[in-house]
């Protein structure tokens, strides 16, 4: 965002006391380590930080303006005008964030695709910025930034050339998401899916659903709600929205539909879809049968927006798969899969259904993390894990983590077959133990919750396997 201190002023309530209000900035920033000259300085206040404490550094940077609530952390600096960024003191510097994104939101023409969902939320969004691209300059969120806060900057970052915005919005708590959207103003809503996740604070599915259905509730009656007609909760919530609805799945009927799904061995999936009145062929060179639910909201996405049957279909199949989910990567004649970026019990399922459909000429090998993040449901969730395992086609289960462990107990006493099982309490036993049994022809998926951070199993795993 550039923009001058008046810009500023009408799109946040706070008082300007010092500066002008023809001044310019160019960039708006929370971080002081990377904020530039010029720039307009947010100061944030979070759990463990506060960039109040930060502000004689990003003067010193001679950024162009500073959005501050504690006049009282304000250092003693120049007197000198021109070198003096001008400053405006506000209530709640988070809600001035979100306001000034809200404000580059609708400064220019632009639409706006939100989504959300328990699982495939990142690459739905890249899914259908891929296919987006194709014909409109597009304004995507980076990484995972789907927070309070990082949405905001991502809204910040547009330009008056973008003619799309592709944005993930998440959740932990109910009200997240209606915010979001608030700030957002999503022309087209897409939910992925709804399961079991997030119990810390939302103590039922019920909840969960509720929490998701904020962003059909926020379309107006002129959006586009890209409904999973596959998932029960998300087709309920459908029933009651103003906005017209686009549906997607396999087993159900849907406007956009995948039958004849062929699994490629190791290199993804073929298919057809029935997209209303059309049929297209579309390959997915990755693993994971979860992303042809994912590649259906992109392709309803797209076509609501007009993109041409065949720009959709290469797009997909060009599309660049993102790190940690399903990523592939092989080492020294052993297949890795990098499922390690988050799980909860339905993308676990999954990623245990992959596993089960590798060819492989060795040992399909699961090295799993806990599943965080679900209340009173987490120890009855890694049981129940432990059973689906102990039913597959897992010849070696690896857990590192308490929670984990549960599964590995749960497994070793219901298994029908001859099952190996090894537990861990870190992520180096667990890898050194993997570096002296594995061997040429074998398949191991490393997967578990962020915080388990299950990607440094495999990190070391690689820097010793020799």
């Amino acid at each position: 965002m550039e923009g001058l201190t008046q810009d500023c002023l009408n799109a946040i309530e706070g008082r300007l006391i010092q500066g002008h209000i023809s001044s310019p900035f160019q960039g708006v920033s929370i971080n002081s380590r990377t904020v530039s000259k010029g720039d307009l300085f947010v100061c944030i206040k979070g759990e463990r930080f506060d960039g109040h404490d930060f502000l004689a550094e990003v003067i010193d940077k001679k950024v162009g303006g500073i959005i501050l609530s504690n006049l009282k952390k304000l250092p003693n600096i120049s007197t000198q005008a021109q070198a003096e960024p001008f400053l405006i003191h506000v209530s709640d510097t988070l809600k001035a964030l979100q306001d000034l994104a809200y404000f580059q939101r609708n400064r220019f023409p632009f639409q706006v695709v939100a989504i959300t969902g328990t699982n495939g939320k990142s690459t739905t969004k890249e899914m259908i910025t891929s296919i987006l691209e194709t014909k409109f300059k597009t304004l995507k969120t980076e990484g995972n930034l789907n927070n309070h806060i990082g949405l905001p900057l991502t809204l910040l970052k547009r330009e008056s050339s973008h003619e799309m915005g592709v944005l993930e919005l998440g959740m932990s708590a109910a009200g997240e998401i209606k915010r979001l959207a608030e700030i957002a103003q999503p022309d087209i809503g897409v939910i992925t899916n709804i399961s079991e996740g997030h119990l810390v604070q939302l103590k039922s599915l019920k909840d969960i659903q509720s929490a998701k259905g904020e962003l059909f509730d926020a379309l107006k009656e002129g959006g586009t709600a890209i409904v999973n007609a596959d998932d029960p909760l998300v087709l309920e919530l459908a029933q009651s929205i103003r906005a017209k609805t686009i549906t997607f799945g396999i087993d159900q009927p849907a406007d956009v539909q995948a039958s004849e799904i062929e699994n490629r061995d190791n290199l993804g999936f073929q298919f057809k879809v029935n997209l209303f009145d059309k049929t297209l062929s579309v390959r997915l060179p990755y693993l994971g049968y979860c992303n042809i639910y994912n590649a259906l909201a992109a392709l309803a996405t797209g076509y609501s927006l007009g993109i041409q049957e065949e720009a959709m279909a290469q797009a997909l199949e060009s599309y660049q798969h993102m790190s940690q989910r399903n990523e592939q990567i092989r080492h020294k004649e052993i297949d890795l899969i990098n499922d390690a970026y988050n799980a909860n019990p339905r993308s676990m399922t999954e990623a245990l259904r992959t596993l089960d459909n590798f060819k492989t000429q060795g040992r399909r090998i699961f090295v799993i993390g806990d599943m965080l993040e679900l209340g009173d449901r987490s120890i009855a969730a890694h049981k129940k894990l432990g059973e689906e395992i102990s039913e597959s086609q897992t010849d070696i289960m690896i857990t590192v983590g308490k929670l984990a462990s549960l599964s590995a107990k749960s497994a070793q006493l219901l298994t029908v077959k001859k099952i190996r099982i090894y537990e861990f309490t870190n992520h180096k036993e667990a890898a050194q133990f993997l570096v002296q049994e594995t061997r040429s022809g074998d398949c191991v998926m490393f997967k578990g919750s962020r915080g388990a951070a299950m990607e440094k199993v495999l990190q070391i795993f690689i820097e010793n396997k020799n």
